[in-house]
C-alpha cells in the first residue's frame, strides 16, 4: 500500500471511532426516579387487653368471694368482691394482660381501678405482676407475651351496714416507637 492510502485508511479509522464516541456521548441517558413511602398508624397493629381470670382469692375468711367478669380481648374488666366483713379484710383477682400485636411491643402497660364506693369504706388498688401475683417493676411486654395484674379490695374501715363495691379495671398500653 502506498503512504496517501495507509494515511486515508488512518482518517477513516478514526472518523468512525470519533462518531461512535459521540454517538454515545449524545445517546447516554440518565434514568432518574423519584418517590415516596408513607406509613399510617392504626389501633388494629396495636392490641392490649384482658384474657382471662388467672386466680380469684382472699386473704380473708372462707366468706369472701371475689367473682370476676372478664370480656376476651377487652381493655377493661370488672371484679366484684363481696363477703368482706370487718377492717383490714382484703381480696383480689389476679388477671391476665396480652400483647396480641403482631409485632408491636409494649413498652409500657398501665392498669387503673375506678370503684362504685362513694362511702369510703373500701380502698381498691392494682399492682402489676407476674402470674403468682408477685409485684413487678418492668412493665414492658413484647409482642405476644402476657403479663398480670392484682386488682385488691380492701375494707378501711368496719361496715355498720351492708356495702357493696365494683371495681373496674382498665388497661393503658404505650407502644414501643420503632427505632
Amino acid at each position: 500500500m502506498n503512504k496517501q492510502k495507509k494515511i486515508t485508511l488512518v482518517v477513516i479509522l478514526l472518523a468512525v471511532l470519533l462518531m461512535g464516541i459521540g454517538y454515545a456521548a449524545l445517546a447516554n441517558v440518565v434514568l432518574t426516579i423519584n418517590s415516596k413511602a408513607s406509613a399510617t398508624a392504626s389501633d388494629e397493629n396495636f392490641k392490649v387487653y384482658f384474657t382471662a381470670a388467672n386466680t380469684a382469692t382472699s386473704d380473708t375468711e372462707d366468706t369472701t368471694n371475689v367473682e370476676v367478669a372478664v370480656t376476651a380481648k377487652a381493655t377493661s374488666a370488672t371484679v366484684n368482691f363481696s363477703g368482706l366483713t370487718k377492717k383490714d379484710d382484703e381480696e383480689y383477682a389476679i388477671l391476665e394482660i396480652e400483647n396480641a400485636s403482631n409485632d408491636v411491643d409494649a413498652e409500657s402497660i398501665k392498669v387503673t381501678v375506678n370503684s362504685t364506693d362513694t362511702t369510703g369504706i373500701f380502698g381498691a388498688e392494682a399492682i402489676m405482676c407476674d402470674a403468682s401475683g408477685n409485684a413487678i417493676t418492668d412493665f414492658a411486654v413484647a409482642s405476644g407475651a402476657k403479663t398480670y395484674v392484682k386488682i385488691s379490695a380492701k375494707l378501711l374501715k368496719t361496715p355498720t351496714a351492708d356495702v357493696e363495691t365494683t371495681i373496674t379495671a382498665t388497661i393503658t398500653a404505650i407502644a414501643k416507637t420503632a427505632e
